[in-house]
């Protein structure tokens, strides 16, 4: 076996001197007629082993080399002597093995196409993947040097998915050792037929080792004996850089070896092939410099010869700048300018750049050099040639950015910017296979972290970068063009754009940080922590999505909650916050910082034993830190461990933090003060925001009043203790909101009363007030009387007693005037007027409750009269609708006479018709006087003294009804009219008028006798009255109208006029004893 190759699926073949191409084949353990190891041969049966060697015709050409193309799955082999080329097609999964084509002819073909080769042999082959060229997929390397390059489609141009054929499509000469300074091989190119060949076509004589890779061609040829000259062929980074293209440009070093090479290989670089740059980059950009360079390290070529082992490097471009510099000693020389002209300034100052921010070697003027060469190429915004500078004393000059040039260090900045950004910018940020579990994993994340730090430290040594000032230590700034003032436009404009620019690399810097910190086993156990919301977002976010747009920080925002919670159970979490802090302020912000030490802290206090001052200062602490932390997170736990901790206001207090976080315009609280309108989307997801933090103070009341939860276990004395703190911090609370929103929880619990025991605050006499229910304006009342607000308690209750609701009784009216009348009387700053109105108000409203009584003696029954007591119900009517709709209406004598004085209305005929039917009722109900004789007295006292008493017409009639059924007269006797009407209240001197008037009148005798009997009697009790009374002067008025000349004349009147009628001799006989007694003393 000359060599062994093995393939990424675990497939191992190995080159027979034979001429066979064979397969190692492997399994776990053996089987039927199956070794767990064994040969398999795919050039020939193996019937072949068993024939004898004198038998065969054949030479064996042995296979001398193997190349597998691991993009395509295609397998070379090499045979020595006729140096005939297999091609073998693996499939597209790697698992089959089938030969396509066998090209024997190889060197008969090259011969006929280059008259002038020299009779030659392949040597190597190699090859070429599909990153490389899409066009070429193998290459052949002569013993003379000459390159002969293959096609394995039959279509040259055409992209077969599968190998079919092998053509020769490219030919390439080696460099002449002897004009090597011209760096420029020659070429002969092929396609379906033969192109003029050069005159002079330069081959080597003895090529006996070759390495081929990428691009790179290492040819080990023996000139002299003794010692071999190693000759290194790469494409021309400065030029056109892909094998794709026709012409291509190549330059050649050559290098004298100390002895005799043997093996020529390459030292892979593990870390660049490893690197996240390689994710999402073309393959045929792999062989690009310019834009691998800061990823994939100088390819160390390692020369292996009888003498022992040689190292060399391949320089980069930059690779040449830092020589460049390092000679010149930073200064600008010809060959910095060469440089310039082969990569262009662009170019150049991208690698300047580079130079000068990272590390790349320890140069203490390496830096600096390159700055300095960065900001010499960096050149100056353009305008237009054709741009006209405006007046700039008249016209004010406007530049649009779409019409400068931007300078050449700004597109520098960009260009690598972005090729630092390039494989996260379009990438998801979650692993789609490997779901919870980011796409790149720390070390990659690191890499970029790395290279996007070092730009960031170069642009904040020189602010002039990010756009902060113009850099006037450029030589162009000194000079001075026609244009000088539109040129300060356009230096403005590049400015801005400059901020822009800096501020995406500090917002991605800090992106790629916060992703690397987290990033690993650890991050799942994040993610599953997260809202299915956060989650779904989180899969189908972008890098470029998680740095520019808002849902990024949100996404930022539940990881930190996340890493928040995870502190008591992962000793990582701590470490996290803490590099957070530093290098992810805009996603880790002061507030994540605050809620993390506030958690530390809670965290402590759980492990102090005992209601401890240093507990509580603890929890004080913490409550603090979360407050200030307070935005739009999820707070429940923290509430929840506060509770647990008999921190019942902290938790309180910690809620309406948030609450007031999520809604800093109050928008929630217009939303319930306009009404809680549907309309007002704004206003109601503001409230909605609010509301979920004060759920989590209703649900702790709803636990104490249910005596579940963290209010389960406790006594009923904590119970009360809990429930006080719990009720005093948050009525203590400036949350207007909030406050409603309790008020509402007392009401729907049936706790409205105690309402009123809560801290006296100003938020619930507007909700009262805001209320329309019945309870409401009964509380707001007892507020108003328990803050001595009499004034306020008199003015609800009389809104009370007139509002409209058909709930409300009549009875409940007269109570809540009643009341409002008590409090006015009560209160010190309150006009006479109002109380005088209230009085008024009062007064009717009696009158209303004597008409409602009164007809309920009419019949419940009546349809009439229970719809008459419902409308006296449902509200208080004026005296002019009580009289007519209801006391005149139903007959109701009383309730007239009543509104009759209410009203002061004075209609003598009108009353003294109700009066005779008051009368007459009760005459008729029974013979005694004394129901009549009650009720006079009864509608006296409420009536006396008015003009709706009308004492001189009642005792007129009371006494014709005496004079004609005197046995009527009941226990008062003949006298029962005057006696009532003294009982009223009517003075003796009035009833003396009128009696005595009553008696000049023309009447008959038996009434005149009945009216002197009756006079009689009043004058003995006047006169006994007076008596009795002498000396006390709340009764002087009564001696006062006692003119006893007045008597005296009125009694010898009467003697005279009985002395000429014998019918009145026993009552002259009296009125003459009366007289002597009276006058006698």
């Amino acid at each position: 076996m000359l060599k062994i190759i093995g393939t990424k699926e675990g497939r191992v073949f190995t080159c027979g001197k034979d001429g066979n191409l064979y397969e190692m084949i492997y399994q776990s353990e053996d089987r039927w007629f199956q070794k767990r190891c064994r040969k398999v041969n795919h050039t020939s049966s193996g019937l072949i082993a068993f024939i004898p060697s004198f038998l065969k015709f054949a030479q064996d050409d042995p296979l001398v080399d193997i190349a597998l193309d691991s993009s395509r799955n295609i397998l070379y082999t090499l045979s020595e002597t006729k140096s005939s080329i297999q091609v073998y097609d693996l499939g597209e999964k790697g698992d089959i093995m089938t030969l396509v084509y066998n090209h024997s002819t190889i060197l008969s073909e090259i011969e006929k196409s280059v008259p002038k080769l020299k009779k030659t042999r392949i040597v190597k082959i190699a090859a070429i993947s599909r990153g490389e060229s899409s066009k070429y997929n193998l290459v052949a390397i002569t013993n003379s040097g000459v390159r002969i390059y293959f096609s394995a489609n039959k279509n040259t141009f055409g992209f077969s998915p599968r190998p079919d054929t092998l053509n020769i499509v490219n030919i390439r000469f080696p460099p002449d050792p002897n004009v090597l300074a011209q760096q420029q091989t020659q070429s002969v190119t092929q396609y379906g037929g033969i192109d003029t060949v050069p005159s002079e076509l330069f081959q080597y004589d003895n090529v006996h080792e070759v390495f081929y890779s990428r691009g790179v061609l290492l040819l080990a040829n023996n000139p002299k004996e003794g010692r071999d000259d190693l000759i290194a062929i790469h494409l021309d980074s400065k030029k056109k850089r892909s094998l794709n293209v026709a012409g291509i440009a190549e330059k050649a070093t050559l290098m004298e070896i100390n002895g005799m090479i043997w093996v020529l290989d390459e030292q892979e670089s593990q870390s660049s092939l490893c690197s996240i740059y390689r994710n999402g980059i073309s393959p045929e950009g792999l062989q690009n410099e310019l834009i691998t360079q800061h990823f994939i390290p100088p390819r160390i070529i390692l020369v292996f010869t009888n003498t022992g082992m040689q190292i060399f490097e391949k320089k980069r471009p930059i690779d040449q700048l830092y020589g460049l510099l390092q000679r010149s000693g930073g200064k600008d020389s010809h060959e910095l300018k060469q440089f310039s002209d082969d990569f262009s300034d662009l170019q150049t100052c991208v690698m300047a750049l580079m130079l000068a921010s990272l590390n790349y070697s320890k140069d203490p003027n390496m830096q600096s050099w390159a700055a300095r060469l960065f900001f010499h190429k960096a050149g100056r915004p353009e305008i237009p040639s054709n741009y006209q500078s405006p007046n700039i004393y008249f016209n004010p000059p406007s530049l649009n950015p779409s019409e400068i040039t931007y300078s050449t260090g700004y597109s520098a900045i960009i260009q690598l910017l972005a090729r630092y950004l390039r494989p996260l910018w379009n990438a998801p940020l979650m692993n789609q296979q490997s779901p919870d579990n980011l796409q790149f994993n720390k070390d990659q994340l690191e890499e970029v972290e790395g290279f996007l730090s070092s730009l960031k430290a170069f642009l904040d040594d020189n602010p002039q970068l990010q756009g902060q000032q113009e850099n006037r230590s450029r030589d162009f700034v000194a000079q001075k063009r026609r244009m000088d003032y539109s040129y300060d436009e356009a230096l403005k404009i590049e400015q801005q754009a400059l901020k822009r620019i800096y501020k995406l690399l500090q917002r991605s810097l800090e992106a790629t940080s916060f992703l690397s910190i987290l990033s690993g086993p650890f991050f799942s156990d994040l993610v599953k922590s997260m809202t299915s919301p956060g989650r779904d977002l989180l899969n189908r976010m972008r890098f470029q999505d998680f740095v520019g747009q808002q849902d990024g920080i949100r996404i930022a925002k539940e990881l930190v909650n996340a890493l928040t919670y995870f502190q008591d159970q992962n000793v990582e979490a701590g470490k996290m916050s803490a590099m957070l802090r530093d290098k992810s302020p805009t996603f880790f912000t002061d507030s994540d910082r605050n809620r993390f030490k506030a958690e530390e802290l809670l965290k402590s206090a759980k492990y102090v034993q005992g209601d401890t001052l240093d507990k509580m200062d603890l929890l004080e602490k913490s409550l603090e830190l979360f407050v200030k932390a307070a935005d739009d997170v999820p707070i429940k736990p923290a509430c929840d461990e506060f509770k647990s901790l008999g921190f019942y206001s902290g938790s309180v207090k910690l809620a309406l933090a948030h609450a007031n976080a999520a809604d800093p315009n109050q928008e929630g609280l217009s939303w319930i003060l306009k009404g809680k309108q549907d309309s007002d989307l704004n206003g109601k997801q503001s409230f909605g925001r609010r509301i979920e933090y004060y759920q989590i103070i209703l649900d702790t009341l709803n636990e104490f009043k249910n005596k579940s939860g963290s209010a389960e276990k406790l006594k009923e004395e904590e119970l009360t203790q809990h429930r006080t703190e719990i009720l005093n911090a948050a009525t203590n609370s400036n949350d207007e909101a909030f406050h409603y929103v309790l008020y509402d929880w007392f009401v729907e619990n049936s706790l409205a009363t105690q309402l009123l025991q809560l801290n006296p605050s100003r938020y619930l006499e507007n909700y009262l007030e805001r209320n329309g229910e019945s309870f409401a304006s009964e509380l707001l009342c007892r507020h108003y009387i328990k803050s001595e607000n009499f004034a306020a308690a008199s003015k609800i209750l009389s809104q009370m007693a007139t509002k409209s609701d058909p709930s409300l009784k009549l009875s409940n009216r007269i109570e809540s005037l009643s009341r409002a009348l008590s409090c006015a009387t009560n209160g010190t700053s309150i006009d006479d007027d109002v109380i005088q109105g209230l009085e008024e108000q009062m007064e009717v409203a009696q009158i209303q409750m004597q008409i409602y009584n009164q007809l309920e003696l009419l019949g419940k029954n009546r349809d009439d009269v229970r719809e008459a007591r419902n409308q006296l119900d449902s509200k208080l009517f004026n005296v002019t609708d009580l009289f007519n709709k209801f006391a005149k209406k139903f007959k109701l004598n009383e309730c007239q006479l009543a509104i009759l004085k209410c009203s002061g209305y004075n209609d003598s005929i009108l009353i003294q018709k109700l009066w005779s039917q008051i009368i007459e009722e009760e005459c008729n109900e029974t013979l005694s006087f004394s129901p009549l004789s009650k009720k006079v007295e009864l509608l006296g006292r409420e009536f006396s003294p008015s003009d709706v008493f009308p004492s001189w017409f009642l005792v007129e009639e009371l006494e014709k009804l005496n004079a004609r059924s005197p046995q009527n007269a009941g226990e008062g006797g003949i006298s029962w009219v005057f006696e009532t009407m003294r009982r009223v209240g009517i003075p003796f001197g009035t009833l003396f008028e009128i009696y005595s008037s009553s008696l000049d009148s023309n009447c008959d005798k038996k009434t005149k006798h009945h009216l002197l009997v009756v006079m009689n009697n009043l004058i003995e009790q006047w006169v006994e009255f007076i008596r009795g009374i002498s000396g006390r002067e709340s009764f002087q008025s009564e001696v006062r109208q006692f003119e006893s000349k007045r008597v005296d004349l009125f009694l010898q009147k009467k003697i005279l006029e009985m002395q000429n009628h014998s019918e009145f001799s026993n009552l002259l006989a009296r009125y003459i004893s009366l007289k002597n007694d009276i006058f006698a003393k």
